[in-house]
């Protein structure tokens, strides 16, 4: 039998219950179930390899760990499993060798079992034990980054085992009583949570009688066994259909892509637990798979998708970029700053974030057209405000007026320099942020990669945090942002001090509290890695633009603070896109859906997206488009 990396006795997997032996718990979940086309089918059983069926390329995709319970991203370009050390790891379907780290290996005493991609593929899950007497529960972790897991399940002193993901942010899982001793005990029941829901609706019951249950890749059907048999419902627990037949024992059932079929393991007393498919309306007897055994997981197929947000100019990529997330009187203000230099606006894509539109760009003395015509599309007269950056210097009076004579209210943030201008732009966000972002305000690839991070925090689910960007002089700390940062309290807010200059700064002001942490690597391409791969979360979106000018990074910056990406930055007209940016999209390739590649062919090769959408997709790859307006809608 496969079984998962837990320690010690626990109780009540499915197909055992049913004969009444003592038994590891749920040991062999189902795995998670996701939309695509293909019909290759995968299995593990605590080998190094996951077995192949149906992939003309290969039979097996082998690593140096033992791998338990792998099951497939949404599109099929990693498997996330359980090393011989409980540790949850990722691996690409194409290389074994690359292997990245989910949630550490446990503390002594804690069991896991279980294992599920979910909420799209942006997050884990799986059951743990904390001790002894502790009951089973539901644990999800986001895919990378820093946060640390937490609990699923209701901490109602039952049992939470087996989850398994799917579509949205549903999550089916079996439930049973405590024994008194800290053993799931009596008859199992089959639950559905819905993160889409307030938290007090999230929970519900699906079936009194069930185990180890799949959830269908369209979300209405679910898939457990009963009596060693595997059942289909609705998700009211209604119009069943008896899949397999009495008298041999099924477990683990998976969907297959498109949600016509299951694959679930034949119990055996060898060890060996085959493979077998049928149809899910009941109509096939059981096919046994060659060459799988273990548990089974379908590896869904689906192309991804690389866009190019670009115009001729400056101004126009700016638009392409406005016009790909917002619809016509759609955004709720703009940010606009001075097209010739980045002084002021390394702070204003946060803000953009924040306020819920678009960065844009315009000459000093004037509303530029193609801007103008942009602000006048997204933005309704007499109730959107157009916020400018800098001071009649940057940006004049004749362009503000402009601006309020096209009917929208104007807010100009300026100080008497950048670090001024900084800080205004931080208080019209938060005068007391959560998280400080400190960049050199000396150049601009630093601040723009804070940028993205700190947009991202703004316009975040509920928007419960707030982050701003303030700017140094190097790795001095100016008066004036010294006098914002002495204004909170340091125990109240998070200090990042990004690139070298921004971390000497961070640290000089804070050499040894447990608020301060500083991203840095040896180039601007390290550090924005460094960002993303820290500060960032199961993103569905991942941005691309030139390390070696400021404008599209700018303005594509800001959109990617308001999707939840990271903004990379690549060396620009050179054909490869860098070891940097190759191994975010590795790692990441799990949960990112779509690449955005900001400026033409001329700023950001050609070939460098090819390249994105190869290290992004999954066995399908990726297609190619050009200025979508779809784009987080």
């Amino acid at each position: 039998m496969p079984r998962s990396p837990i320690r010690g006795p626990v109780a009540a997997a499915s197909a055992l219950a049913f004969a009444a032996t003592v038994l590891l718990a749920g040991g062999t979940p189902a795995t998670a179930s996701f939309p695509g086309s293909g019909s290759v089918l995968t299995s593990s059983s605590g080998g190094t390899a996951i077995k192949f069926h149906g992939d003309p390329s290969r039979t097996a995709l082998s690593s140096p760990d033992t791998i338990t319970d792998a099951t497939w991203s949404p599109d099929g370009s990693q498997a996330i499993y359980f090393d011989q050390h409980a540790g949850i790891k990722r691996i690409r379907f194409n290389d074994g060798a690359a292997r990245y780290t989910v949630n550490s290996p446990p503390d002594g005493g804690v069991r896991r079992s279980g294992l599920t991609w979910w909420a799209d593929g942006s997050a884990v899950a799986w059951s743990e034990k904390a001790s002894a007497s502790a009951p089973w529960r539901v644990v999800t972790d986001q895919v990378g980054g820093l946060l640390g897991h937490g609990w699923l399940s209701p901490n109602d002193g039952k049992h939470y085992l087996n989850p398994d993901g799917g579509p949205g942010k549903l999550v089916v899982c079996q439930r049973q009583d405590d024994n008194g001793s800290g053993l799931p005990s009596g008859q199992p029941a089959v639950l559905m949570y819905d993160g889409s829901k307030e938290w007090f609706e999230r929970w519900r019951l699906v079936d009194d009688n069930g185990s180890n249950p799949s959830i269908s890749p369209d979300g209405s059907r679910v898939a457990f066994v009963r009596a060693g048999r595997i059942v289909v419902s609705d998700l009211a627990g209604e119009n069943e259909v008896t899949v397999t037949p009495a008298g041999v024992q099924y477990d683990n059932p998976t969907w297959s892509p498109d949600g016509t079929s299951l694959a679930f393991s034949r119990v055996t007393s060898t060890g060996a637990w085959p493979v077998y498919t049928a149809l899910a309306d009941g109509s096939s007897a059981p096919v046994a798979v060659p060459g799988l055994d273990g548990v089974p997981a379908y590896q869904p197929q689906r192309r991804e998708r690389v866009a190019r947000l670009s115009g001729a100019n400056r101004f126009e990529t700016a638009v392409a970029v406005s016009r790909s997330r917002w619809a016509d009187g759609g955004a709720f203000a703009a940010v606009l700053t001075r097209s010739d230099t980045y002084a002021d606006a390394l702070s204003g894509g946060a803000l953009a974030a924040q306020m819920g539109g678009p960065l844009l760009l315009t000459p000093p003395d004037r509303l530029e057209a193609t801007t103008k015509a942009e602000m006048q599309r997204i933005l309704l007269p007499g109730q959107s405000t157009v916020y400018l950056l800098g001071s009649t210097g940057a940006l004049s009076k004749a362009v503000e007026d402009q601006v309020r004579a096209m009917g929208y209210y104007v807010k100009r943030l300026a100080g008497p320099d950048r670090f001024a201008t900084s800080v205004e732009i931080a208080k019209a966000i938060d005068p007391n942020p959560e998280q400080v972002f400190l960049a050199t305000g000396m150049n601009f690839p630093d601040a723009l990669a804070a940028g993205a991070a700190a947009g991202a925090t703004n316009a975040g689910d509920g928007r419960y945090r707030s982050a701003v960007v303030l700017l140094t002089r190097d790795g001095v700390i100016p008066p004036v942002t010294k006098a914002f940062l002495d204004s909170q309290p340091k125990e109240q807010r998070m200090l990042y001090g990004i690139g070298a200059q921004g971390m000497d700064a961070a640290y000089s002001y804070d050499p040894v509290g447990p608020y301060v942490r500083g991203f840095s690597g040896r180039t601007r391409y390290e550090t924005a890695y460094a960002v993303a791969l820290e500060l960032f979360e199961g993103q569905r979106y991942t941005g691309f633009a030139t390390g070696t000018n400021w404008p599209d990074a700018l303005t594509g910056g800001a959109l990617m603070g308001v999707l939840g990406g990271p903004l990379m930055l690549t060396p620009g007209a050179d054909a490869a896109l860098g070891t940097d940016g190759v191994s975010l999209l590795k790692e990441s390739s799990g949960s990112v859906h779509t690449g955005l590649v900001f400026g033409s062919s001329v700023v950001v090769s050609s070939s460098q997206q090819t390249q994105i959408g190869t290290w992004l997709g999954g066995p399908l790859g990726a297609t190619s488009s050009s200025n979508p307006t779809d784009i987080g809608r």
